[in-house]
């Protein structure tokens, strides 16, 4: 097993500072759309523009910029200049990344520098419009010419518009990406933010490698899944109409005459007594409103019911099974998702889904209908339908077991949360469901212990509100972890009194709003308690592995065997040639160690110190289809990989 990763393997912030890097921007033909993901063949490179920095061997003079018109088998020169530098830099990178994988290039090869992602690393929590033109804005600078800029933003294909305009524009971006560039690394740099910075690009290439891979659904599943649901919907649609008599489920107008005049339900009131209506004074039907409306006979009891088991089975159909059959019937089995790096405000990763035309679903106009769905958020019941694309590969997933309570004994140096996570007996559900219902671990029952899943973790944010047995498991909870508790309190306090707050690693978090109103609350606790576990986690530690096992797959030459192809919040998918499994779980708890070594390296020997005593671990599942078949976990530390009991 090869182990040396080059640049991966001793990760250097630093390398941001050096005056070798390449500023690069693209124009694409959109002629599929998508914005000109580079998945679709249909689009097709239009322009490449670029500049280099002061310290790359061809640098030629300031404010230089190079072009290359024609596809991505035409970018010789710029390939060239790639491998002579040492950072590659480009607004919202990703999108190059994934042209320069399909134009043949090693996105892997060097660190990226995202100025999309600096701007939001240096917003912290705040999540302000990261676009090119925004960031600009914000620092006084030249903005990109308005009328090409307003022909791309109206949907006008790049190819339609002026070459000369689409020049200028290209390289006015690369300009202004360049020294937007230098802006915000001096900026990272003074603020030790450069580590932060490093981890969240570093992840980039696997995330543009990923794009291209796509989601498989299985045919057969999902055909016997659609006709069920539809089955199931139409039967209570049915009810719903015998129930309701003339009045119609599907109209706002009479199902609130049916609700508030029929049912004679009590409208929610605002704080001053007056109902809550739509802003034209109609009766409010939607979900939540129908969700709080409170049911005092058989008959709202069993309307209520019926409607939520109704609009439940409609929901599945319109949001994801009609969307599955599309992409079974229409485009192979396979769809694809954007990774939204800068949207969330604790740093994980969002998606957004590329819309699809249904051939099968029509409005009440006769148009088709459209429909989308992003890859972090797939309904657990439904996972059971996707499977690997390749024959003789097995589709599996490894995940952080236990993360966020983990990340919370790290960051709060809790040495109770530590001696629990190495105490193999140690059973969190079911210590918390003892306390709950008031007996010995022992006498829990399997339905007490499941019951207490939604409570064990709550107080870990700052959670408080509950029964009584679920209150005297909260302050059971508090005092047993009182270090973690003492640091997320430390973290309020400097929230309050700072408006911002900085975490070990870098990270800040501004609170520009935070008071305290008059019975001593402050509603921004939970998110202050939350943030940091939840973003270490999943904006850190998740993504530094995930990156560790994308390069450990390339420099063992197992591409065409180990096929990385989606990331959900804790976890990593992959199809897994079924003779390199073996292979696969040793390369996997080969990553989760190589994260000590990298955030020692990036975030400094503090933080590694802050991470001593406490395993990281992972759960292996693998099968035909996600979610099922066989699993094994690891606990892991810088020194010892072990099989979990």
């Amino acid at each position: 097993m090869i182990n040396d990763l080059g640049y991966i393997d001793k990760p250097d912030s630093n390398i941001f500072m050096s005056g070798n890097y390449l500023c690069l921007d693209f124009e694409i033909d959109t002629s599929y759309g998508d914005y000109g993901h580079p998945v679709h063949q249909q689009n097709q490179m239009l322009l490449a523009c670029w500049s280099l920095g002061p310290g790359h061997p061809c640098f030629e003079e300031e404010q230089k910029v190079y072009s290359v018109w024609g596809n991505e088998y035409a970018l010789d020169f710029l390939i060239k200049h790639l491998e002579l530098s040492e950072v590659v830099v480009a607004h919202n990178s990703k999108y190059e990344l994934g042209w320069l994988l399909r134009c043949g290039y090693d996105i892997g090869s060097r660190p990226v520098f995202c100025t999309k992602i600096a701007e939001y690393v240096l917003s912290g929590n705040m999540t302000y419009d990261t676009s090119l033109d925004a960031c600009v804005r914000r620092r006084g600078g030249r903005c990109k010419d308005p009328v090409v800029d307003k022909m791309m933003k109206a949907g006008v294909n790049p190819v339609e518009i002026p070459k000369a305009w689409l020049l200028g524009r290209c390289i006015q971006d690369v300009q202004t990406t360049e020294v937007l560039f230098l802006n915000q690394r001096d900026h990272l740099f003074r603020t030790n933010r450069l580590g932060v910075q490093y981890v969240r690009c570093a992840f980039t290439p696997v995330l543009a490698y990923m794009e291209q891979q796509g989601m498989t659904l299985d045919k057969d599943r999902v055909e016997q899944e659609y006709q069920k649901e539809v089955l199931k919907e139409h039967t209570f649609l049915i009810q719903l109409q015998k129930t309701m008599g003339a009045l119609s489920p599907t109209s706002s107008d009479q199902l609130g005459v049916f609700l508030y005049e029929r049912l004679r339900f009590d409208e929610l009131r605002d704080k001053k007594g007056k109902p809550i209506r739509t802003a034209s004074g109609k009766y409010s039907t939607n979900i939540i409103t129908m969700e709080k409306l409170k049911t005092t006979n058989k008959d709202q009891k069993q309307f209520i019911e019926l409607y939520f088991n109704w609009n439940k089975s409609k929901q599945r159909i319109t949001k994801y099974l009609d969307f599955y059959i599309a992409v079974c019937n229409q485009m192979g089995c396979k769809f694809y998702a954007n990774f939204n790096q800068t949207v969330t405000a604790t740093h994980r990763l969002s998606s957004s889904g590329m819309r699809i035309e249904y051939d099968h679903v029509v409005d009440d106009k006769g148009k088709k209908k459209s429909g989308a769905t992003q890859f972090q958020n797939q309904p657990r019941e439904y996972k059971r339908m996707f499977c690997s694309s390749r024959p003789g590969y097995l589709f599996t997933e490894e995940d952080g077991s236990g993360l966020e309570f983990r990340v919370a004994g790290l960051v709060g140096n809790d040495p109770a949360i530590k001696a629990d996570i190495n105490d193999i007996t140690f059973d969190p559900h079911r210590r918390s469901a003892s306390i709950i219902n008031g007996i010995k671990e022992e006498e829990v029952t399997k339905k007490q212990r499941t019951a207490a899943k939604a409570h064990t973790f709550k107080p870990l944010f700052g959670g408080q509100s509950g029964n009584e047995g679920e209150k005297r498991y909260y302050q059971a909870f508090n005092d047993r972890y009182k270090e973690l508790v003492k640091t997320q309190e430390g973290w309020l306090s400097e929230a309050k009194y700072n408006k911002r707050v900085i975490l070990p690693w870098g990270l800040r978090t501004y609170w520009p709003h935070i008071k305290t109103d008059s019975r001593g609350w402050i509603k921004e606790r939970t998110q202050i308690f939350n943030l940091p576990i939840q973003s270490f986690a999943t904006a850190d530690i998740i993504p530094i592995q995930a990156t560790i096992l994308w390069h450990l797959i390339r420099v063992n030459g197992y591409q065409d065997k180990m096929i990385l192809v989606n990331t959900v919040h804790d976890s990593v998918l992959a199809e897994i040639h079924e003779d390199y499994l073996d292979d696969y779980k040793l390369i996997v708890t080969l990553s989760w160690q190589k994260v000590y070594s990298f955030i020692g390296c990036v975030y400094g020997e503090s933080v590694l110190k802050m991470m001593e005593g406490m395993p990281l671990g992972t759960e292996i599942s693998w099968g035909t289809h996600w979610s099922e078949g066989d699993e094994v976990s690891f606990n892991i530390t810088q020194s010892k990989i072990q099989e979990a009991q």
